[in-house]
């Protein structure tokens, strides 16, 4: 069970890594930002911990406080830091958040959605946290993680949000890595959809602190015991019967009981209709026939993208043994995190030098990129070829030095470069003196 850590309030002893948001919608952005702290948590030794706000930032919540305590469950979160997004909390100042934060829990490092705010007027941003965690006296580390987009829109819980009320529930579900699901109370209701239609129906009240669906009847999916039910249900009105007020009613097929004052969970499935008011009961029973035939005989449930236990060990045990052979990472935001994690500075690999040797060199292709005032050049006589340089450079003329780097050589075919300053010299043979005198190249020699 995870343990709640009020925020200002309670405690936190161990080491440990706090990962900074909203997190009132647990959709699949938070399960990948979820999943890379978990990793990052383990590698280092600390125990992972989710700020998150009690009621959401107000209105409706796509999952409820508890509800996503069980989300988090599954990465391996040991604590919450609950928070009340009250006028006191919108009035700490950024800095004074990170220290409230440092004062209460042990916190070592910090990660967020690179969108991240904070702070009086939401002033704190992760280039603030960036900043602040650079400074060595802070002693901690920071690292922002990208947001993950479904086509060219960034996963939010706004966005979900707007799905739902929309009605297309199975891209709401796909974005947050599972079906949307509902948990209430059954309540007695009419008893009309037994008795009068052959359709036993369980109601509920749509719980008044979770984002409503749109009014429809959709495909729907619950869990009772240890058996999945597939069915319908129908959120609104009934007209047929007159009835205005809000249920939530559901059919199951192949299930008979009442299961009155139980608490189950619904899931949606897809949208299948808007309500209709029919001018018989006959004809009620005759659609709703045709909303179960053409269910999909297999569960729509989508995969949730939460981490499961095989496949993170397998990735943990890389990270680490990448950590520890220092091995070059596969993208520069990865190779940015392992310095912070070793508290090192590293540059980028650089992947063609740039020639320092030259500054103007006119008519004269180069292949490929001279390399940096070549150390090795000391070695070569300046009287004569060079004999690494090809295999065959027999035909150079002797009387001729090679320039070092003039500023402007001119109508000098140079096909392929020294190999010590370059790579390759091809055969050609240089037609034009130079204009430096022999005995100034003999001075410079060791320079080249």
């Amino acid at each position: 069970m995870l343990e709640i850590v009020k925020f200002n309030e309670g405690e936190y002893t161990f080491p440990c890594l706090i990962v900074l948001g909203c997190f009132d919608g647990i959709h699949s952005g938070h399960a990948d930002l979820l999943k890379k702290a978990k990793l990052q948590a383990k590698i280092n030794g600390l125990d992972l911990g989710v700020m998150m706000f009690s009621e959401g930032k107000g209105g409706r919540q796509v999952y409820t406080f508890d509800e996503r305590l069980h989300f988090l469950e599954q990465f391996n979160v040991k604590f919450v830091i609950k928070v009340d997004f009250n006028d006191e909390f919108k009035n700490i100042k950024p800095l004074d958040f990170l220290k409230i934060l440092e004062e209460t829990t042990n916190v070592k490092a910090y990660m967020s959605g690179k969108d991240f705010r904070f702070g009086a007027g939401a002033k704190g941003k992760s280039s603030t946290l960036k900043s602040y965690c650079e400074d060595e006296d802070n002693g901690v580390w920071y690292m922002p993680v990208k947001d993950v987009t479904y086509g060219e829109d960034k996963i939010s819980t706004t966005l979900v949000k707007s799905l739902l009320a929309g009605g297309d529930i199975k891209t709401a579900n796909e974005l947050l890595g599972r079906n949307y699901s509902v948990t209430g109370t059954v309540i007695n209701g009419a008893s009309r959809g037994g008795e009068l239609l052959g359709f036993p129906t369980m109601n509920m009240a749509y719980p008044e602190n979770k984002v409503e669906v749109k009014q429809g009847v959709y495909s729907v999916q619950c869990t009772i015991g240890e058996t999945t039910y597939r069915g319908i249900a129908n959120y609104g009105p009934r007209p047929t019967f007159g009835e205005d007020k809000v249920l939530l009613e559901v059919h199951l097929a192949g299930f008979d009981g009442n299961n009155y004052g139980e608490e189950i969970t619904v899931e949606f499935i897809n949208y299948l209709r808007e309500i209709t008011a029919f001018g018989s009961a006959e004809e009620l029973r005759d659609q709703l026939n045709k909303d179960l035939a053409g269910l999909d005989e297999a569960p729509a449930a989508v995969e949730e993208l939460a981490v499961t236990e095989d496949k993170p060990e397998q990735e943990a045990k890389t990270q680490v043994e990448t950590a520890e052979s220092q091995t070059q990472v596969e993208t520069a935001e990865e190779a940015e995190f392992e310095a912070e994690l070793n508290e090192e500075v590293t540059e980028e690999p650089v992947e063609e030098p740039v020639q320092e040797v030259t500054e103007e060199v006119e008519e004269a292709p180069v292949e490929e990129p001279v390399q940096e005032a070549t150390e090795e050049v000391e070695e070569a006589p300046v009287e004569e070829p060079v004999q690494e340089a090809t295999e065959e450079v027999e035909e150079a003329p002797v009387e001729e030095p090679v320039q070092e780097a003039t500023e402007e050589v001119e109508e000098t075919p140079v096909v392929e470069p020294v190999q010590e300053a370059t790579e390759e010299v091809e055969e050609t043979p240089v037609e034009e003196p130079v204009e430096e005198p022999v005995e100034e190249v003999a001075d410079n020699g060791e320079n080249s």
